[in-house]
């Protein structure tokens, strides 16, 4: 059993452990700290998968909702006070070829998804533990039927931010295809 774990362990990428296993358990443990909820007590096998789907979940709302809300937020300018983005991202088709001459902007851009992922964490952090405070026990005075309307209303979140995240990728891909066939056509 060791060896399944670790030969799984040195296939996996730094990007899956900083953006997906860290984030699933550091989320795990707080969780379990902070509220009556506890995602991860089975075996080690079990529990390696939970934090890593946890942490694919958090590594999605980061990249759905916590980019698109930076991206949107507007801050004035102290010299100038003009309004501007919060964050300016390099255009995608300008970022793949950089990357592709320059590693070390792959390496800058993986650091920065991993913190955009741990604003994520801790956003889910304070909703469980909201949802904990405030709302468990009232979903709970309705019995099978509240926990059975709470779990479907989650497993509907997940759907929701899944094809959000599939699309975004699909767009990704496509962005990728393009360029390669556009620089494919000018040589």
């Amino acid at each position: 059993m060791e060896e399944l774990v670790k030969s799984i362990i040195e296939k996996i990428s730094s990007y899956n452990i900083f953006n997906n296993f860290f984030p699933g358990i550091i989320f795990c443990y707080l969780v379990e700290q902070c509220t009556r909820f506890s995602l991860a007590n089975g075996e080690i096998i079990e529990n390696l998968f939970i934090y890593y789907f946890v942490g694919i979940i958090i590594s999605r709302v980061g990249s759905i909702f916590v980019e698109k809300l930076l991206n949107s937020l507007k801050v004035k300018n102290k010299k100038t006070k003009e309004k501007k983005p919060y964050l300016e991202f390099a255009p995608y088709n300008k970022y793949i070829e950089a990357s592709e001459n320059e590693p070390f902007i792959a390496t800058l851009s993986e650091t920065n998804n991993v913190y955009r992922t741990i604003i994520a964490l801790f956003i889910l952090v304070i909703v469980v533990k909201l949802y904990d405070w405030i709302i468990y026990d009232f979903v709970s005075s309705f019995g099978a039927v509240g926990q059975n309307l709470a779990f479907i209303g989650i497993c509907f979140i997940i759907i929701i931010l899944f094809v959000n995240s599939y699309k975004k990728q699909t767009n990704y891909i496509k962005s990728r295809v393009e360029k390669y066939c556009n620089s494919k056509e000018t040589k």
